[in-house]
């Protein structure tokens, strides 16, 4: 999938992690695709974190 960012006024493909003050934009069925997988992976890093203080509070 393409993202592209938008930075500094010059348009490129986006690699790595990007600066919080740059524009990301993708095609609109692969924006939303994206947006699905980062939800998917938020909601696993969420549960992985409540099951690691469940797991902590019972120490």
């Amino acid at each position: 999938m393409s993202v592209f960012v938008l930075k500094e006024g010059k348009v490129s493909l986006a690699v790595g992690a990007q600066p919080k003050d740059a524009l990301l934009f993708a095609p609109s069925k692969q924006a939303a695709q994206a947006i699905q997988e980062d939800r998917a992976r938020w909601k696993r890093e969420s549960e992985l974190l409540r099951e690691r203080f469940a797991l902590a509070a019972r120490r």
